[in-house]
């Protein structure tokens, strides 16, 4: 064999080496660079019709614009979101299921409810906040937050409030309550909308509602708002008082947001959340989503994705942790789950 044929030979053998190890990661990645290929699962682990859900739908409808496939909305409520939460983070990282939670994976661990927290995921956008406001019956004896406020004071943890769960937005405020001295009788019903039908239905005497999913009550009668539970009036009822009005001590704890978020399993490839960041920022500028939002109360938190998600919740977590450990209801205290006070 002369010196130019070995040459040759030997420079063959390299391509083709060079090819199979080419074609090797080509079969490899070829399910993930091609993202997405198949329907994607988005979680609500929520009851149907609650706040959340209401949010995760109107912002699917917008998604589906700017992704090829379809989008399947699945429910998985229970314990305060958590069986649904448990649920997406054990989903194999591959984006096809993605979490759309409220802020309650932030106190699973520390109230005991489940073992996984915000950072079993990784995150992709900030939603939207929606004010709450204390609602009465629309025939309550109590006609204003001072009202109440009397009530809970002369009859301390008989005066009835709903809430969705332990460790969920309702439960955080009724110990907010507590914390100012204002002791209720606490039942959780499951979900917001469920709560509201508690208060109308006379098996309780207030809850913390959603403002957004309370306003066809409001005009209808059927609920009455007494106050906004942060520091400012809300522009949709702007002859309802802030709480901060009526309880001056309650500006040093409001205001405290509840919002929603868009997240993926932890691990998820870059360059498929950085698709999902894109196809959401895409849909938080359609007609669909903007439309909804004129239409509400929300307050929106849209220019927080990626990584800087995750780092709302590492310090939404500290404060709330320990507001609820303080109050004496944490199973745990946050440092056994590395929480630092804030």
């Amino acid at each position: 064999m002369s010196k130019e044929e070995f040459i040759l030979k030997k420079g063959l053998l390299v391509c083709l080496t060079l090819l199979c190890a080419f074609a090797a990661v080509s079969a490899q990645t070829k399910g993930t660079i091609n993202y997405p290929t198949k329907a994607i699962n988005l979680i609500v682990p929520w009851n149907p019709g609650d706040g959340t859900d209401i949010v995760a739908r109107t912002y699917v409808q917008a998604l589906k614009n700017y992704l090829s496939v379809p989008i399947v909305v699945l429910n998985k409520p229970g314990a305060s979101g958590s069986i649904g939460t448990l649920y997406a983070a054990q989903r194999p990282a591959d984006g096809y299921t993605v979490l759309f939670s409220a802020e309650t994976p932030g106190t699973f661990e520390v109230m005991g409810i489940g073992n996984v927290s915000f950072s079993a995921f990784d995150g992709i956008i900030m939603m939207v906040e929606d004010t709450k406001a204390i609602v009465v019956k629309g025939n309550s004896p109590y006609k204003t937050l001072g009202d109440l406020i009397s009530a809970i004071k002369a009859n301390p943890g008989k005066i009835k409030m709903a809430y969705s769960g332990p460790g969920a937005s309702g439960h955080i405020q009724g110990l907010l309550l507590k914390k100012m001295g204002f002791e209720t009788s606490m039942t959780p019903f499951g979900g917001g909308s469920a709560g509201m039908t508690a208060v109308m239905g006379g098996q309780v005497d207030f809850t913390f509602a959603n403002l957004t999913t309370t306003f066809g009550y409001l005009d209808s009668g059927d609920l009455r708002a007494l106050a906004v539970f942060t520091d400012k009036r809300a522009k949709r009822l702007p002859d309802v008082p802030a709480f901060t009005e009526v309880v001056s001590d309650s500006k040093k704890y409001l205001p405290l947001g509840f919002p929603n978020c868009v997240l993926v399993p932890a691990g998820t490839p870059q360059h498929v959340k950085d698709i999902l960041i894109e196809a959401s920022k895409k849909a938080i500028q359609d007609p669909v989503w903007t439309e909804f939002l004129a239409a509400r109360a929300y307050n929106t938190l849209h220019e927080i994705t990626g990584d800087a998600v995750n780092e709302y919740w590492k310090d939404w977590s500290s404060r709330v942790c320990w507001l609820l450990h303080d109050a004496g209801v944490t199973k745990d205290s946050p440092e056994k789950f590395g929480i630092p006070r804030k």
